[in-house]
């Protein structure tokens, strides 16, 4: 006689099967640039908890880190210059799926996890089909969700929030720190565009995404604080994110950038041009060096016009 405590043992125990299996080859690409290296530190060992196998790229000029002072299970990929998030991811993705790779999640520097993130993330995917899952994002300052997008039939971008879900639910877009994606996603779409060097990478890649209808789905039961920019101020309705002025002209010229190619949707484009050049306006008012910062955003609007890419 089986007893349902049974049926339920053993349908637990295949599902950890499979979740183990899976998560044995997981690989998770963390790109670096001048990071802090405890926080670094913390986010390698979570992931090697959880079973994932851990390519570490870094971004950084000079040599910064060393295999030494990563926690044991990293591989450790040093660039030596700068060359961008997606050129750094995309060194990931070949280095992964070289190596038997069939699920890639990628994490930025500072993103901040518990153990068993993955497992959650991982469970939602089928090995051989192409898929892409995010955790919820929540502001590690703040505390407030940080949301993704949903874009409309017209290209018209809606901000997708929690509200209490107990399932997965689609999304058009989603931030790169905490994609999980199928190997096949790559060999459809391809990976990530080196000529937006770092800002709107995510955005682009995952509009081509949704053009081959490649669905995104966000896990509510998995959980990531994130930070977005140095810091952020609210200004009456707008909430202003402080970044570099390195930054911010790869923001304005990308903007302009996403025109330029077919599948991204022109309200879409409109509406990104729109609230980055709003919010870089509000940012000069609280900023120090106006001047530079005003500099750098009229740069920014002209190489954008021009078509200019790649790094500045």
């Amino acid at each position: 006689r089986i007893s349902l405590k049974s049926i339920i043992h053993d349908i637990n125990s295949i599902q950890n099967y499979k979740s183990s299996e899976k998560l044995s080859r997981t690989f998770s690409i963390v790109v670096c640039y001048r990071p802090d290296i405890e926080l670094l530190n913390q986010l390698c060992e979570k992931l090697i908890i959880d079973g994932s196998r851990v390519v570490l790229v870094d971004n950084t000029e000079t040599p910064y880190l060393e295999q030494g002072i990563l926690p044991e299970g990293c591989q450790f990929i040093t660039l030596g210059c700068n060359k961008g998030i997606a050129h750094a991811q995309n060194i990931g993705i070949d280095v992964a799926i070289q190596e038997g790779g069939e699920i890639i999640v990628f994490f930025d520097q500072d993103s901040q996890i518990e153990p068993g993130i993955l497992k959650s993330l991982v469970s939602e995917l089928i090995i051989g089909e192409p898929n892409i899952v995010s955790p919820r994002c929540v502001d590690n300052i703040s505390h407030t969700e940080l949301p993704a997008l949903t874009v409309n039939r017209y290209g018209m971008a809606k901000s997708k929030f929690y509200h209490g879900a107990t399932s997965p639910y689609l999304v058009d877009i989603i931030i790169s720190s905490g994609t999980t994606v199928t190997k096949e996603v790559f060999q459809i779409v391809g990976g990530f565009d080196e000529d937006l060097f770092i800002d709107y990478v995510d955005t682009e890649w995952c509009l081509r995404c949704r053009e081959k209808n490649i669905p995104i789905r966000v896990v509510p039961s998995a959980v990531m604080y994130h930070r977005i920019g140095m810091s952020s101020v609210k200004m009456g309705l707008i909430t202003v994110q402080v970044h570099s002025p390195e930054r911010c002209y790869y923001q304005i010229r990308n903007s302009f950038s996403l025109f330029r190619r077919s599948h991204v949707p022109f309200i879409f484009a409109s509406q990104s041009i729109i609230y980055t050049l709003v919010n870089r306006f509000f940012l000069l008012f609280i900023v120090k060096q106006k001047s530079i910062y005003m500099r750098t955003f009229l740069r920014a609007i002209s190489d954008g016009l021009m078509g200019v890419i790649g790094p500045k």
